[in-house]
Formats: structure tokens, sequence, C-alpha cells
């Protein structure tokens, strides 16, 4: 008999692990709150001690409860200028599929806290830098994102040739209305 509790109580736990966030996830967006202040009553709903996965902005695994998706474009106010991001605030994000950081007026990321951090987000697949102000100097820090498939670097700072080289994974690059003179290909063509 009491084998069988310690199995319903297994199975009841395993069932649980579905309906919420996970802790550290909810803790990391909360900081990740800080980081985009706005006037526009974004994140009102991202409050201590509430379900995250019903946060505005944030889509979980029904099964699992991790965060798979972050909806971050055009939440920072743009009167507060250029700023830098840590990209490692979204490494407790291990089961992210599409992060979203398009219209936040970025210049670039804090020197070794850059879009490297990520590479452990193995499942990371689509990522949108859209409409900021990234410049060249980034593209190196996005070699180690083998998992992406889906890169948009639309409307940025980037100018001359551009090296593509470590983004042999992609099926879709946008890297319209910037500067650009020509590519450097995986293959080494131009």
């Amino acid at each position: 008999m009491d084998c069988k509790w310690f199995w319903v109580f297994l199975v009841m736990m395993l069932v649980s692990l579905g309906e919420g966030c996970w802790e550290e996830e909810r803790t990391a967006l909360l900081q990740l709150k800080h980081f985009f202040p706005n006037s526009y009553g974004y994140f009102y709903n991202w409050v201590e001690n509430s379900e995250c996965c019903r946060w505005e902005r944030v889509m979980c695994d029904n099964n699992t409860g991790r965060v798979i998706k972050l909806d971050l474009w055009d939440v920072r106010d743009w009167n507060l200028g250029e700023w830098y991001l840590n990209a490692s605030l979204f490494s407790p994000f291990q089961q992210l599929k599409s992060l979203d950081l398009s219209f936040n007026y970025i210049a670039g990321c804090i020197e070794n806290e850059g879009f490297e951090r990520l590479s452990r987000l193995s499942n990371l697949k689509e990522l949108n830098l859209g409409v900021n102000n990234f410049n060249n100097n980034i593209l190196s820090s996005l070699d180690g994102l083998s998992s992406l498939k889906y890169l948009y670097l639309d409307i940025n700072r980037f100018k001359g040739a551009i090296n593509i080289e470590g983004l042999q994974s992609l099926k879709k690059l946008d890297m319209s209305f910037n500067k650009i003179e020509h590519f450097v290909s995986p293959k080494g063509n131009k």
C-alpha cells in the first residue's frame, strides 16, 4: 500500500510541473523587467507571486511550464536613448525557442555579456533584433548560436562587407534596410 501512495504522489508532482512557470524563470523575468523601463503600461501583470506563464508577452510550454517564447518588442521607452543589453539575462530560459527584442533602441551588448552567452540555449530557433542600433560588431557574438534558424537584423546600423560565415545553420537572415555592400558567405562566396 505504501508503494501505491508513493506512485500516486509522484504522478501528481509530475502533472503539477505543467501548471506553472518555474521559479528560476519567474525570477529572471522580474529582473528583465527592470531593463525595459517604459511608461506604456507593459509588464503590468509581471508581479511577484503570480503565474508568469500567464504574463503578457510570455509563452510557456503547456506540459513543462518552461518559457518558450518572449515577445519583448517595443517595450523600452525610446526617450531613454540608446542602451547596451546584458544578453546573459536570458540564460535561465533553457527551453526558449523564440526571442523578439526588436524596436528597443539597443546599441549593442555589455562587454563579455553578448549573445555568445546564449549559446547554451540549444532550442533557440528565432531571434529578432530588428529596428535597433546594432552594428557589425555584434555579428561575432551571434556565431555561437548554432540552433538559430531565423535571424532578423533589419533596420540597424550594419554597413560595408558583412561576414556571415558563422551563421551557417540559418534558413532565413533578414538584414534589409542597412548599408551593406556585400556578404561573405559560409562557402566564401561574395
